[in-house]
């Protein structure tokens, strides 16, 4: 299937949660139980939908388990991963005791962060995206560790640059940033002590979804007349089950030291991407502000030699989000704030 022939809430999360053969080769090769952490927010539950299938169609036997607050009951989400067959563990991680009470598990997915609200409330995103994955990395001193991360501390480049490679200089700005570095500090500083500890840092940019992301929020932007900042000038891009497959896929590469692994997708420029969803929807675009000449620009030229090329274009993302707020598809209500004149975190 297509993205574009996506028509319903129950067909979006099929496609979005579908495995590629290169996911169930990774679960044929990756050993032991999976525990994701944090996975009842907007990637978790197609994240944990894919691993079941891929090891429904591989044939693994193993326990996958989720451990979240699933804070939301009317998104069902604890009720349809029992349906697949995994662990619902209910909780809140930086509770101690319910941290010590999570079970052993050769795998890790960690998930947990704090953003909008951050730069308003200090305390909770140092507990949250600092001293949480030190006690983490504590607990879990001998299991693959793939820690979603974030790009948003690379220094702003220029699109000739190409974006910003694994390996370059961060330049965090603000509380969100910090406490990104921060977070993959802890953990850095957990694989110094247990040798037998391996990590990937995932830092992801901007994955599209039809109920959430920066795409769907532009379209709707539009159609409202809402004005559309340019202070980003030019955006990386690509969807959620793209996100998703390099997250599982990145078991394969956690190591000790931690590898780096850039998911974003190519350089797109928001001028262009707004005009195209105006030519869409019918309606022109108001775009305010000037073009700065940098941005936060990512460089996944590793991730698509090592997991080969995207599966879903950004035209078919486009096309797919119009047809589905057009016909008033499901909107999680979790805006990105992308475009918007003024944004904090």
């Amino acid at each position: 299937m297509n993205i574009t022939e996506v028509i319903n809430s129950r067909q979006l999360r099929e496609f979005m949660s579908t495995p590629t053969d290169g996911v169930i080769n990774c679960v044929r090769n990756v050993k032991g139980d999976i525990l994701i952490l944090g996975g009842s927010g907007k990637m978790g539950p197609e994240l944990t939908e894919m691993i079941a299938r891929a090891d429904a169609i591989a044939g693994i036997k193993r326990t996958v388990s989720v451990a979240s607050t699933f804070s939301n009951p009317r998104e069902r989400t604890a009720e349809l991963f029992t349906e697949l067959g995994v662990r619902v563990l209910k909780g809140e991680l930086t509770d101690a005791d319910f941290l010590a009470r999570l079970p052993d598990a050769e795998n890790v997915i960690y998930m947990p962060g704090f953003k909008f609200g951050s730069s308003d409330n200090w305390d909770k995103a140092v507990q949250v995206n600092c001293i949480l994955p030190y006690l983490v990395g504590e607990k879990y001193r001998e299991s693959r560790i793939v820690v979603f991360s974030s790009a948003n501390p690379y220094a702003f480049t220029t699109v000739e640059s190409g974006g910003s490679k694994e390996g370059d200089a961060l330049d965090p700005k603000g509380i969100y940033g910090w406490s990104i570095v921060a977070r993959e500090s802890s953990f850095t500083i957990t694989a110094r002590k247990y040798p037998a500890q391996r990590s990937c840092y995932y830092r992801l940019t901007y994955a599209q979804h039809l109920a959430y992301g920066v795409i769907v929020d532009l379209a709707k932007s539009i159609l409202e007349g809402k004005e559309i900042s340019l202070a980003v000038p030019h955006v990386n891009m690509l969807s959620q089950r793209d996100a998703n497959d390099r997250a599982i896929r990145a078991l394969e590469i956690c190591s000790n030291p931690p590898s780096i692994l850039n998911v974003s997708g190519p350089i797109y420029a928001v001028r262009d991407i707004a005009s195209r969803l105006g030519e869409m929807l019918g309606k022109k675009p108001v775009l305010v502000g000037e073009e700065p000449d940098r941005c936060l620009l990512v460089n996944d030229t590793f991730c698509v030699q090592r997991f080969g090329p995207y599966q879903d274009s950004l035209e078919d993302i486009m096309t797919a989000v119009v047809s589905w707020v057009k016909n008033g598809g499901d909107y999680w209500g979790k805006p990105t704030k992308f475009g918007e004149a003024k944004r904090v975190y």
